[in-house]
């Protein structure tokens, strides 16, 4: 598939978004934590530096971030390293007891900040598990002055969206995140980006965040870094 921008946003026919699956947690049994270990330090750990290495390509410097679904605060760290960003904040609906930064709980919907408060709002791998993706990227579109830092996922069919959903399951289930395995094709994107009010204005993609052997089964054509702003931004 050859993705295309023009005039900074994506030339997409927009489509129906997918439905929802049901949501499906996962129950740690006696030997996940050894599991849990190991995917942390060979998978976690180098996607981390990667994706924030991506999202810090796309926005430049920063003065403060927000990291909406901070997790463990490990990726707000990783991109405010590289964009010298001195004020670092996070919110999530789950809200993690030793996360790395200041995590707030909210609702989902509505960020506890002023519009334009922070400088760049981070939404990493956030958005598909949102019960309304354009409504959480509307509020990040809100909060953030310059731009939104988005990384997530395309789908390109079943199959692609059967692996995304088991690298989700096994990715969150030490944290217990909700997984409805709602992936969006690129024009779902656009069609997304359009309605929160947004236009993309740079895109990553294909981007590598795993190693080999993962690479071969998590592809990176199926994921994505890009640089979200308003669309009556200069």
């Amino acid at each position: 598939m050859r993705l295309q921008v023009e005039t900074g946003e994506f030339s997409f026919v927009a489509g129906p978004l997918p439905r929802q699956r049901s949501a499906l947690s996962v129950t740690p049994g006696p030997f996940s934590r050894a599991f849990f270990a190991w995917h942390a330090r060979r998978v976690s750990a180098p996607r981390v530096t990667r994706v924030a290495e991506a999202l810090a390509r796309r926005v430049g410097s920063a003065t403060s971030l927000l990291d909406v679904g901070a997790g463990d605060g490990a990726m707000a760290v990783a991109v405010a390293g590289l964009t010298g960003a001195a004020r670092v904040v996070g919110v999530d609906v789950l809200v993690q007891p030793r996360a790395a930064i200041a995590v707030e709980h909210y609702d989902g919907t509505t960020l506890p900040f002023g519009d334009g408060e922070i400088d760049v709002v981070i939404l990493s791998d956030v958005l598909h598990h949102a019960s309304d993706p354009e409504r959480v990227l509307r509020e990040a579109l809100r909060v953030a002055r310059r731009a939104v830092a988005l990384k997530d996922h395309f789908r390109f069919g079943p199959v692609s969206a059967a692996v995304l959903y088991a690298m989700d399951l096994t990715g969150n289930a030490a944290s217990g995140v909700h997984s409805p395995g709602a992936y969006l094709s690129a024009s779902e994107w656009g069609d997304v980006v359009h309605r929160a009010g947004g236009r993309f204005a740079s895109i990553e993609w294909p981007l590598r965040i795993h190693d080999f052997p993962f690479r071969w089964i998590t592809r990176d054509e199926y994921q994505f870094a890009a640089a979200v702003v308003r669309r009556d931004a200069p």
